[in-house]
């Protein structure tokens, strides 16, 4: 449904990664007895999760409508329309205890945008709550919550997960900025998720898109590469450099590089090591398959017999039977009573003189 032209290269490049990705480890969950088990359990423990939280947020949200907030409903429907919706998501206003944040999700054919009041009552001006709206929209027109459950594996991947989701960030920010077409609106939305109402709408907001640079450190690369979201300096000059490339405007500076060790350690700090421990099971059952079966198909190439093969034995009295005769069963009695003649006789004691008693050694 999204214009090509507005998906970030990031995330056409790592698109094909996260999905073959994905698909290998559910094929290989679905060729294993134990993963098949954990994968059975697990989908429909996080649907339940999912239906009980959204559950909560239906129960106490404010349902957008045409006679509920009316104004916010016609924002949502233009925006819906403009980025070429074909169905109207359900959009609740939520109270959140103080967190300035928005966000879409769906389950299964249903699909929901919750803002949370505090973001709305923080926006300066109907624009910013424009962009704030139709950047979540773009996360359905997009498709981004059409393959969840599919590229859940690639999402736990250190490194690789996190870069997919800032990705897909910049998108929806392209997409807002196309349906708004207020760049100065935009920033303005992001200034406020960082400093506020007040603070945000007083904001340099060229100075503020040049603290990318910061992100270019050691321990600021760190975070953000174990981190869902881009920050926020790096998402202003991102929009920036966008509204440059539609209107043919010099491009602005781009972000500096990181530090080759930053992506080291990121693979063991936040969400990433939960992610990592989850990646080495997975390897672990791949090579509880792979293994096994390569050493019976040595064995195979080989021609020897596997270990578990018992020796033929031969028969008395038969000369070379066929190679696929069965042994027999060796006689129980002529066995035992080898084995008796071939046992030494019993050695006998002196009988003690008489007047003693027996005594133990």
């Amino acid at each position: 449904m999204l214009d090509t032209a507005l998906i970030h290269p990031k995330e056409k490049a790592l698109k094909p990664l996260v999905f073959g990705f994905s698909i290998l480890i559910w094929a290989v969950v679905a060729c294993s007895v134990i993963g098949l088990c954990y994968g059975l359990a697990f989908v429909p423990f996080v649907l339940m999760a999912h239906a009980y939280f959204l559950g909560h947020v239906r129960g106490s949200g404010v349902r957008v409508d045409e006679r509920q907030l009316p104004e916010l409903h016609r924002r949502v429907v233009a925006a819906s329309q403009r980025l070429g919706l074909p169905t109207v998501p359900e959009v609740y206003v939520l109270q959140s205890g103080g967190t300035l944040n928005a966000f879409a999700t769906k389950l299964l054919s249903r699909t929901y945008v919750i803002l949370f009041s505090e973001l709305l009552d923080k926006c300066n001006t109907d624009e910013e709550i424009d962009f704030v709206v139709a950047h979540e929209l773009a996360h359905h027109a997009a498709g981004h919550l059409k393959s969840m459950l599919l590229t859940a594996p690639a999402r736990l991947v250190p490194l690789l997960g996190p870069a997919y989701s800032r990705a897909c960030e910049y998108t929806c920010d392209r997409a807002a900025l196309t349906a708004t077409d207020s760049l100065e609106h935009g920033q303005r939305a992001l200034a406020v998720l960082a400093a506020g109402s007040k603070a945000g709408s007083r904001l340099d907001l060229a100075a503020f898109g040049a603290q990318q640079e910061t992100a270019g450190e050691f321990w600021p690369a760190v975070a953000e590469l174990a981190s869902s979201h881009p920050y926020l300096p790096k998402r202003v000059a991102m929009l920036a450099e966008w509204n440059a490339e539609r209107t043919g405007a010099p491009l602005p500076s781009a972000p500096p590089a990181r530090p080759f060790f930053a992506y080291v350690l990121a693979l063991f700090v936040g969400r990433q090591a939960a992610g990592l421990l989850v990646a080495v099971y997975l390897i672990g059952i791949m090579a509880a398959i792979a293994i096994p079966n390569f050493m019976k198909y040595r064995e195979r190439a080989s021609g020897q017999a596997p270990a578990s093969t018992a020796p033929y034995r031969v028969p008395s009295g038969s000369a070379n039977p066929p190679d696929d005769a069965e042994s027999p069963e060796p006689d129980e009695a002529a066995d035992d009573a080898a084995d008796e003649a071939a046992a030494p006789a019993p050695r006998e004691e002196p009988a003690p003189p008489a007047g003693t008693r027996n005594r133990p050694h």
